[in-house]
């Protein structure tokens, strides 16, 4: 119930797409009774949701261990979700697809305007102290957020925003939907790429990366990365609106760790 609890009020930051399931080859988490310790883990990198969310969850199933988050020095690095951000406009708007060139543009010049002379309004997520901004470091790749470029708290409310002003454009993680958006295809250098689970997972769409964590290998350690590649951890990155990572992946790290 704590667990639910918990998740529900996470769930009410955020807008959940159900459309990405977890590969049913994930096993259940089966929690180790009177398991203790001490397990540092880092994200390299895991969005601060991810980092918030895997490490609540894992707390609640052993709370024996003391889990602590932050710079750690050595240790192994596991592949954990695949992150993938969708570029988002109001649902009228003609665009199907945006170059990252254009998204420089847009985020970059002083008083942006879309190729039919309408002004462009760019929304950015408002980053904490110290979290990183997986579209900014991709697309400005250093060049700062032009004056004009409005930041908003939540996905939640950004997404509104977009929904009431045609001219919006945002960002946000590909699992995320909402009313009156649509997501662009996104080119590179190459073709229009959609912000798909399985493009998101072989490179081809070009605001994708892996998630890694890195960790201890102690026993607390271990199940705590058991956790999050089963079937519960894989659904809380999905419930973050990250994509699962896929199940070829996930055997490859179990067997690193072994945990089978």
């Amino acid at each position: 119930m704590k667990r639910r609890a918990f998740l529900m009020a996470f769930l009410s930051c955020t807008v959940l797409s159900p459309a990405h399931a977890v590969d049913e080859r994930y096993r259940d988490y089966e929690p180790r009774p009177g398991l203790s310790g001490e397990a540092s883990i880092e994200g390299a990198p895991a969005p601060a949701s991810l980092m918030l969310l895997w490490p609540e969850s894992f707390r609640m199933l052993q709370p024996g261990v003391a889990l602590r988050t932050g710079p750690i020095e050595g240790g192994v690095t596991v592949k954990a979700a695949v992150e993938a951000v969708a570029v988002l406009v109001h649902a009228e708007n003609p665009l199907a697809c945006i170059s990252l060139e254009e998204l420089n543009r847009l985020y970059t010049d002083e008083n942006p305007k879309w190729e039919s002379g309408a002004p462009a309004v760019p929304l950015a997520r408002e980053a904490g102290p110290g979290k990183g901004d997986f579209f900014a470091e991709a697309v400005l790749r250093g060049a700062p957020f032009a004056p004009g470029v409005a930041r908003i708290a939540r996905y939640s409310a950004l997404l509104d925003t977009i929904a009431s002003a045609p001219g919006a454009i945002g960002y946000a993680p590909a699992g995320y939907r909402g009313d009156g958006v649509k997501a662009l295809r996104v080119s590179g250098s190459g073709d229009c790429v959609a912000p798909s689970a399985a493009n998101a997972s072989r490179a081809a769409y070009p605001l994708a990366r892996f998630v890694y964590l890195r960790g201890g290998k102690s026993e607390a350690g271990r199940a705590f990365f058991g956790y999050v590649l089963s079937q519960a951890g894989q659904r809380d990155a999905v419930i973050a609106g990250f994509y699962s990572l896929p199940y070829v992946f996930a055997a490859e790290e179990r067997r690193k760790l072994g945990l089978d």
